[in-house]
């Protein structure tokens, strides 16, 4: 966001740079091409001289072509007033060079360049190592005469290399190109500082016809001699005569595109500040506040660290605010763990009052039972003082328990089993018994009950067990498991094979059948007969309405 937000600065930055280096790039190719012709000053006006020279002599020699010998003449006098040009001679179109202001006729109908010059006649310059009548190094200026649409022939005008070299201008070192040259249109070079080695500061032959067609600008190429300059390049004459010069690399190197980059510099910069600038004074305070949210919403309850001084006032008072909302927090937590530990102790001692209370009204049904003789009064106090120690024994348990608020069901049904068949062995012996308990959590509004019945039931199994066969011992089978939503619990005992014991539907059945309705669950009693032989089973399935989750390792119902 904040590179987001700096981009249309450093865009207008680029971009006002990048104007900047085209201007200055702009005014310094300029100054190039102005040094450059600067250095040729005297030889372009000598050349232009000369070119205006052959367009006012071109209708004089026309008139006076018939007669060659007054037409030398006429030249000869052009040529020793003027002071600057060494020859001039007329070429017809046959080219044959009778007009002449010095030396002998010549005869060019055979030379190739003369073909392709009448093929296509116009003003041009060129250069000659050896003129063909003075025998020196001239530059020639060849101007085309007509007479109306008929092309008579050629003028040509010679000027001496020496006089090129007398009119040059001095170069200066620090502002002038290393070379400079004057270019015809073909790319021949007419004349160039006095160096020995000036040959080697030309471009390649085919990037000189490019800059000749550019006609103007400045270029970076490799020169003949194998090295990187700096080319500039002007028109002094339209199509016909060009300037070129040569510098050192070195020239351009201040105004490279590397200058761009400083804004975008500049704007990382500003983005590294302003990034810097915002985790200092922001971030860092808000991690910081983070980590404390995080560690109180881990639990941890210890004092937070307070922001530092130097923190924005806005993020110090959030600070301050959520270190306010902990505390209050810490204290309704502390509050609630006294006041549930208060109930809970309270909620034990209750349990423990009770527990004694039935011990104590077991102790004094044991006394009455040592009084009595009837066996019918007996085998009642006996029953209800099973069902006061059943009772008793849960409200141990619930006593014993760290966590009352769910109860693992099998620890009640594993206490009461356990106090039973102590009870029960002096009446039934030889009982075999099997026991298959799966972890399942009641809440403590629904384990009484569970547990009740489940204590009536097994009273009532024992009452009722009988061997299976003859050679085998009384079975009691319990199990107590969660399948599918439904916690199921099953009590068998085992009858005779001959199936003639009658079982009494007595108090414990009626006990049962309330203790199911009080928890919404189904409760079933009857006779089975299957690979285990004959028994009698009670059942007990608590559906959805009698399931409550709490914990994962545990099965609930």
């Amino acid at each position: 966001m904040l590179t987001l937000a700096l981009a249309p600065l450093g865009s207008i930055a680029i971009y006002s740079e990048i104007e900047n280096w085209h201007t200055q790039k702009t005014a310094f190719e300029t100054g190039l091409i102005a040094r450059t012709i600067e250095t040729v000053t005297g030889q372009r006006a000598l050349l232009e001289s000369a070119m205006l020279s052959a367009d006012t002599l071109s209708p004089l020699v026309a008139d006076r072509l018939e007669n060659t010998t007054a037409c030398s003449a006429f030249l000869e006098s052009f040529i020793a007033e003027s002071g600057f040009y060494s020859f001039a001679g007329f070429i017809d179109a046959r080219g044959q060079m009778a007009c002449i202001s010095e030396g002998e006729p010549v005869d060019f109908s055979q030379s190739e360049g003369f073909a392709a010059a009448s093929a296509n006649p116009r003003a041009s310059f060129s250069f000659q190592p050896s003129g063909v009548i003075t025998g020196r190094p001239v530059v020639l200026i060849n101007r085309p005469v007509f007479d109306g649409d008929t092309f008579l022939g050629f003028l040509s005008i010679s000027i001496s290399r020496r006089t090129f070299d007398m009119i040059a201008t001095m170069p200066d070192s620090e502002t002038s190109p290393r070379v400079s040259f004057l270019v015809n249109h073909q790319g021949q070079t007419l004349t160039s500082a006095d160096k020995p080695d000036a040959e080697d500061f030309l471009p390649q032959p085919a990037i000189m016809q490019e800059m000749i067609s550019a006609r103007h600008g400045v270029f970076s190429s490799i020169s003949v001699a194998g090295k990187e300059r700096l080319f500039s390049v002007a028109e002094l004459v339209p199509g016909q005569l060009f300037v070129l010069g040569s510098w050192n690399v070195d020239e351009s190197r201040s105004f490279n595109l590397w200058r761009v980059g400083f804004p975008f510099l500049m704007w990382l910069a500003s983005v590294a500040v302003v990034m810097f600038a915002v985790n200092y004074m922001v971030v860092r305070h808000l991690r910081h506040i983070n980590t404390q949210l995080r560690r109180f919403a881990l639990g941890n309850r210890e004092e937070f660290q307070r922001l530092p001084d130097e923190a924005p006032a806005e993020l110090r008072e959030i600070d301050s605010t959520f270190t306010k909302m902990a505390r209050l927090i810490r204290r309704d937590e502390v509050e609630r763990e006294d006041a549930l530990r208060e109930k809970t102790v309270l909620l034990k001692e209750v349990h423990h009052r009770v527990k004694n209370n039935l011990q104590l009204i077991a102790s004094i049904l044991n006394l009455q039972l040592r009084r009595i003789t009837d066996s019918d009064a007996r085998n009642i106090l006996h029953g209800v003082q099973a069902r006061v120690r059943s009772l008793a024994s849960i409200h141990r348990r619930l006593y014993e328990q760290d966590r009352i608020s769910n109860s693992n069901a099998t620890e009640f049904f594993e206490t009461i089993l356990r106090e039973t068949l102590t009870l029960a062995q002096s009446k039934q012996s030889g009982l075999k018994v099997e026991t298959e308990f799966e972890p399942v959590i009641l809440p403590p509004d629904k384990i009484i009950p569970v547990a009740l019945l489940f204590a009536e039931a097994l009273t009532n199994a024992l009452k009722h067990a009988k061997p299976p066969r003859a050679d085998a011992p009384p079975l009691l089978r319990i199990s107590f498991a969660a399948r599918d939503g439904q916690a199921e619990l099953r009590v068998r005992n085992s009858v005779s094979d001959t199936g003639n014991e009658a079982v009494s539907y007595g108090l414990g059945q009626e006990l049962m059948t309330a203790f199911a309705l009080q928890v919404h669950g189904e409760f079933e009693s009857g006779a089975v007969h299957d690979d285990n032989g004959a028994g009698w089973e009670m059942r007990l399935r608590l559906g959805d309405a009698g399931l409550n989750e709490d914990g994962p390792d545990a099965v609930t119902a």
